[in-house]
């Protein structure tokens, strides 16, 4: 086969395509990052998982010990976000590291994975807007269409400006948190500081359960975390509004996981909570927040847990949009990928893509009859989480190797310690999550269903592994190139 022609120059690219537009603040990015988290979506779906597979009241103990996983993760993350100079993110920081070969891997890996989730989370607000139509108005909308709306809407924030995105995750954002705030303050209030029992953040009391699938939901809760160096471009004076974005988005989730979790504990009291948990794994959070704000609460809840669903859908689109950027910029996929509006500054072309190939795969979900929560969100959510895991593992290497193979000046600390103490706890949580795989599917056939995962998975790295050996053979100028994508 004769050799593909040999692409234009990465500076005739990014010249051509143009560059991705934007002013993003620190305040700006970590609204980003936290959106994605949906902190009211976690304590909605993820707490009460957290409280019946960790089988303890230890959930704010978990929640802290994923904060500090992630906070060493970022320690060397942001060490290393000062040699990368695009939007790749985990892409651009494994190459740097690991080399074009594994680096092409865990972007098609990324890829899938955030799509996985992105599709999943997508056919579940669907099906969450129709049950609050139904619940507030009485009127019955097929859960398909309604995701087919978000899809559209989300395409139409991803089209335009990153600023406009940016406007709506604040607002969302900013009336789910005051939501959980204000149970938080409820339980205070009615507790006071003397009911705010210790044994929830103590090590004994996460040791009495299963603490390993504990900090893997946790750890789960601060998806998208990378979403401060996914906006490098758009952001101003980014060597420093990076890395200090990033600090914050771990510590202000982490915290706010903490203090919540911790309340939500309390709330149903040390003694009572795990079976509480068992008993109401969809509305947990729901029947605290009746106990202790009323009804209406309540049922303004139940509005913004739409609103938070929405920010993490539109956030994660705009994650997926951006790696598809990188990678069309410099000739990995098509150039046209790579495009930039020349009003709104953003990769319009990238967005029409992500948009048009959610709309295949809900089509595709609708002809297949699954069940958009028990089966679509389920186990979308899974297995990307299984893949995020895997390029979280991979860069924590990937900075080791990096600063050992350079003679760059570096804090031992950031460079060398740090990341090998996260990367022992996002791989400790990832052998956890795959051994509990058939349990976190649950269902019929769920062993061959969690294989199928994993199989998925590995076949997305080793696809991107083979494709950048193919370029390297049939068109080694193109493979030369990946390089700067570091």
């Amino acid at each position: 086969m004769r050799e593909m022609t040999a692409p234009m120059s990465l500076d005739q690219a990014a010249s051509t395509v143009g560059t991705l537009k934007g002013s993003l603040g620190v305040t700006s990015i970590v609204l980003s990052v936290v959106a994605t988290a949906a902190p009211l979506s976690v304590m909605v779906a993820n707490s009460p998982l957290l409280i019946s597979m960790g089988n303890s009241a230890a959930a704010p103990f978990h929640a802290l010990v994923a904060m500090i996983i992630m906070f060493l993760f970022a320690a060397g993350f942001t060490a290393m976000s000062k040699y990368i100079k695009n939007a790749g993110a985990f892409y651009s920081y494994i190459q740097k590291g690991l080399g074009r070969t594994v680096g092409l891997g865990s972007a098609t890996t990324a890829l899938l994975s955030y799509s996985f989730i992105l599709v999943a989370l997508e056919a579940y607000l669907g099906y969450a807007i129709s049950t609050m139509i139904s619940t507030f108005f009485d009127i019955s909308l097929p859960w398909w269409v309604l995701s087919l709306a978000v899809i559209m809407v989300v395409g139409f924030f991803g089209y335009r400006d990153i600023a406009l995105s940016s406007k709506f995750l604040t607002v969302a954002l900013v009336l789910e948190i005051a939501v959980v705030l204000a149970v938080d303050a409820a339980v205070l209030f009615r507790h006071g500081l003397s009911g705010m029992v210790l044994s929830p953040i103590s090590p004994s009391t996460a040791l009495s359960g299963s603490p390993g699938l504990g900090v893997m939901w946790a750890i789960f809760s601060f998806i998208g975390f990378e979403a401060t160096v996914i906006f490098r471009e758009e952001a101003k004076d980014p060597d420093r509004t990076i890395p200090l974005a990033t600090y914050v988005a771990v510590v202000t989730i982490g915290l706010f996981y903490i203090v919540s979790m911790w309340c939500e504990v309390v709330g149903f009291g040390v003694e009572n909570v795990v079976a509480a948990a068992n008993a109401h794994p969809g509305d947990l959070y729901q029947i605290l927040i009746r106990n202790y704000l009323g009804t209406a609460f309540e049922d303004i809840s139940q509005i913004l847990v739409v609103t938070s669903l929405f920010a993490c859908v539109l956030s994660l689109h705009n994650i997926v949009v951006r790696y598809q950027y990188v990678l069309g910029k410099y000739g990995v996929l098509s150039h046209k990928v790579g495009v930039v509006h020349p009003q709104h500054g953003s990769p319009h072309v990238s967005s029409i893509v992500q948009t048009l190939t959610s709309i295949v795969a809900l089509v595709v979900i609708v002809m297949s009859g699954l069940n958009p929560v028990s089966q679509i969100f389920a186990w979308g959510g899974t297995a990307g989480t299984i893949g995020y895991m895997l390029i979280l593992s991979l860069t924590c290497v990937s900075i080791i190797a990096f600063f050992s193979g350079t003679s760059q000046p570096s804090n031992i600390w950031r460079t060398r310690i740090a990341p090998l103490c996260g990367l022992v706890g996002v791989v400790s949580c990832l052998g956890i999550s795959i051994a509990n795989l058939p349990t976190l599917v649950g269902g019929d056939g769920a062993q061959v269903i969690a294989v199928a995962m994993c199989g998925v998975i590995v076949a997305a790295f080793g696809f991107g592994c083979l494709a950048a050996t193919a370029l390297k053979r049939m068109a080694p100028a193109r493979y030369e190139a990946l390089k700067e994508l570091a």
